[in-house]
């Protein structure tokens, strides 16, 4: 995508697009080098608009997709997941259905907005419009796939740019953790059986049994009541300190927004683990 763009006295042309797919022909796994990235949109309006145009440096970015792929036993297990996660609200992080097979949060935010997606009828789709081509057997793969996208807007960039910050200088590394860092909050970091395997973790983190029982309490009153009623039952004080105990214990948001542990744990969704290539998708499958 390019376009003209401005308010009458000034006018810049703004590109746009998955540089996986313009590298590729596919857009599900690209890479995670910003820079890279830029060129490689700099350099296609290049060929196709017949134009000298600057260095991918030397534009200004209002918008970068942070995209991470998750290998799940199958099918089912992305949409037990996705339902999962459709329940899982967040501190200024409201999730919403966006219809078919996916969830989001802060949507229509120029800040930040994440998504969550199942790659496989993703891709059908985009092959049925011709916009992309793929081989049957990477179709299948990409059923197993839950997709987390975080979207980093206009309004970051701009405030990055206000601290005299350079786009070209963020590493890999410091895109994984802004991504990290989002959707963190929705996946716990344990397996928990039952009430006496959390009782455990909860005196591990809490600095007396009896705030670890009392906290303990507090889950259990969740789960049987729910997350709005039990928070009304309490002091604000109390509510905020159990919550963090309950989330340095290993709960989620989404454990503690559904009041139980969230099912597909069980294949745990390893945040810092994503799939990053054919080949690691066909060893995970």
């Amino acid at each position: 995508m390019w376009q003209v763009q401005g308010d009458g006295t000034q006018y810049y042309l703004a590109i746009g697009g998955s540089p996986a797919s313009i590298e590729h022909g596919i857009n599900v796994f690209g890479s995670g080098d910003i820079k890279h990235c830029a060129a490689v949109m700099v350099r296609h309006a290049r060929k196709a608009l017949a134009a000298v145009l600057p260095d991918a440096e030397l534009w200004q970015v209002r918008r970068v997709d942070v995209t991470h792929n998750y290998a799940l036993p199958g099918p089912r297990e992305v949409k037990q997941a996705l339902r999962a996660l459709l329940g899982a609200d967040a501190s200024r992080a409201r999730a919403s259905s966006m219809g078919g097979d996916t969830v989001g949060w802060n949507v229509g935010s120029d800040l930040r907005k994440g998504k969550a997606y199942h790659k496989g009828p993703q891709l059908a789709a985009l092959i049925k419009k011709g916009r992309c081509e793929a081989a049957p057997y990477q179709v299948a793969l990409c059923d197993k796939l839950l997709r987390l996208e975080l979207t980093l807007g206009s309004r970051f960039w701009r405030r990055f740019e206000e601290k005299g910050l350079r786009w070209a200088d963020l590493t890999e590394d410091e895109l994984n953790a802004y991504h990290l860092d989002y959707f963190g909050r929705f996946f716990g970091s344990v397996e928990v059986t039952d009430m006496g395997q959390l009782l455990n973790q909860l005196e591990a983190v809490a600095v007396s049994p009896g705030q670890a029982l009392a906290a303990h309490r507090t889950w259990a009153l969740i789960k049987a009541i729910g997350r709005e009623n039990a928070k009304g039952s309490m002091p604000r004080s109390t509510w905020s300190r159990h919550l963090k105990l309950l989330r340095d214990a290993g709960l989620s948001d989404t454990d503690l927004s559904s009041g139980e542990i969230i099912p597909f744990r069980r294949h745990v969704v390893q945040l810092h683990q994503p799939v990053t290539s054919w080949a690691d998708l066909q060893q995970a499958a």
